[in-house]
């Protein structure tokens, strides 16, 4: 799968709100009412962060033929209540569910290879990525195929 994969910018946010409006919403709307100018809000915070601060958040898209196929938002400073070791937190790592499970698969390892790198690059040791989707058993096993130790439905990796 050909994609090209970039730096999300404010240009870009009416693309990463749709795509979470028609795939994501409605895993977490019997939780929270969702709301996409708050998502949006958030986003475009991320993005300026990204720009001027490229080490505190990285936001990345997968674009093909000009459409949003997939993409990541990835945080650092968090840290879990019994160590002192920062981790990079992954906010989201979503993909268009239209698309064939061999590509989002395809999109996801890829993402996770951009985790490690970033994580890397600022020096991080641990990674840790979350779900709460109601299937997440393929997506937890390719983590743990990734060299992720698995807990629940979050999953660490740490760095050497």
């Amino acid at each position: 799968m050909s994609v090209e994969w970039r730096k999300l910018s404010l240009a870009d946010l009416p693309a990463v709100v749709a795509l979470a409006q028609q795939h994501f919403e409605r895993e977490v709307d019997q939780i929270f009412r969702t709301d996409p100018q708050v998502y949006e809000y958030n986003l475009a915070l991320a993005m300026v962060n990204q720009v001027y601060n490229p080490y505190s958040v990285m936001l990345l898209g997968a674009w093909q033929d000009n459409q949003l196929l997939a993409y990541t938002w990835a945080v650092r400073g968090e840290r879990a209540v019994w160590s002192a070791e920062e981790m990079v937190a992954i906010r989201m790592a979503h993909t268009d569910l239209n698309i064939s499970a061999r590509e989002r698969v395809a999109l996801i390892k890829q993402m996770m290879g951009f985790w490690e790198v970033w994580a890397v690059e600022c020096r991080i040791p641990i990674i840790c990525s979350t779900t709460m989707r109601e299937d997440q058993g393929a997506f937890l096993k390719l983590h743990s195929r990734c060299g992720y130790s698995v807990r629940g439905s979050i999953a660490y990796k740490r760095l050497t």
